[in-house]
């Protein structure tokens, strides 16, 4: 008796009903639809580019976040990364009255700080969690030590001009972040180095019996995430206008959110940044609708909260019955 074998034609449509991506498409398009009923002015071609814009912060942030969860780890020191690079960049401009090397000086932390949680988590094989916790513990400290409790220095016209300026209708702060994240998606898929990404997150010690550098190939993620952190930071600084000692807080978790709703999973070796850009919207779609809602910003964290825990639940749940 002949088995009865569905046309390949279905089989595809099946298995591309069950994919991630198409699922985090489906979230966007009932978000985006429930939020134009609630206001109908949210489908503004003006008011899209603004929630876009203030995406493209978190996406930036969410490049190295999503690098990192891939090896198996996450990294809970994205609020003062974040903000003592913002600080660097407005000290270092404004006592030497070059935006460059306040640009120059914030990088050169960004990569410093990337390096110590690095070798922290590949060399001296401390849980990736327990060091960038204490690694935040400490920037914090050291931001305020640096700063003596008085924050200085202001945005400059190129750099407001990016965070605010556009071009045909579309900022250039998220033309920086498609950049950004297509120069990702390509590391991620069609390099030696993504597949390294992709098999310490499945196994360390596979990895390292099949002959990868993962000790090199970790430092590397650490040091490319604390960057994307350090850009992000200068960018908040054009938008807002000045440095804060909060700028940086609202990134936190939220940013391992974004990266799991968007199908990355939270023990590694599966996922991509495709993903993670839809879950950076599906973020501030969430967001918006609260707004809408006049839900207070107690209550929005709240919210956030229970997203982030609802997330963890659903996906760790698929993987155990994967």
């Amino acid at each position: 008796m002949k088995t009865l074998r569905l046309p390949e034609k279905y089989i595809t449509l099946r298995t591309l009903w069950s994919s991630t991506l198409l699922r985090v498409l489906l979230m966007i398009t009932v978000l985006f639809i429930a939020s134009g009923i609630l206001e109908p002015n949210y489908f503004d071609t003006a008011h899209l580019m603004t929630v876009l814009v203030l995406a493209c912060f978190l996406g930036i942030i969410c490049i190295g976040q999503t690098l990192i969860i891939l090896t198996g780890g996450a990294d809970l020191s994205v609020a003062y990364t974040v903000t003592l690079s913002a600080c660097v960049f407005g000290q270092t401009a404004k006592l030497t009255g070059s935006s460059l090397m306040g640009l120059l000086a914030a990088l050169c932390v960004g990569i410093l700080i990337g390096l110590f949680k690095g070798i922290g988590v590949a060399r001296l094989e401390i849980t990736p969690m327990v060091m960038t916790l204490a690694t935040n513990s400490i920037l914090m400290s050291t931001t305020y030590l640096y700063t003596q409790g008085v924050l200085k220095g202001s945005s400059h016209d190129w750099l407001t001009t990016i965070a605010k300026g556009s071009v045909w209708g579309i900022r250039y702060c998220v033309l920086v972040w498609v950049v950004l994240g297509a120069l990702t998606i390509f590391l991620l898929r069609k390099t030696t180095f993504g597949r390294k990404i992709y098999a310490i997150g499945s196994s360390l010690r596979v990895s390292r019996l099949s002959g990868v550098n993962t000790r090199l190939t970790l430092i590397i993620v650490y040091v490319i995430a604390s960057v994307m952190m350090t850009v992000a930071g200068i960018l908040l600084i054009g938008y807002l206008g000045y440095p804060n000692y909060t700028m940086g807080n609202g990134y936190q978790l939220i940013s391992i959110a974004a990266v799991v709703i968007g199908g990355t999973s939270i023990l590694g070796g599966h996922g991509s940044y495709l993903g993670t850009m839809g879950g950076v919207i599906i973020i501030y779609l969430i967001q918006s609708i609260l707004i809408i809602l006049n839900i207070a910003e107690a209550g929005r964290e709240i919210v956030n909260g229970v997203i982030i825990l609802l997330v963890l639940f659903v996906y760790g749940r698929s993987e155990k019955t994967t």
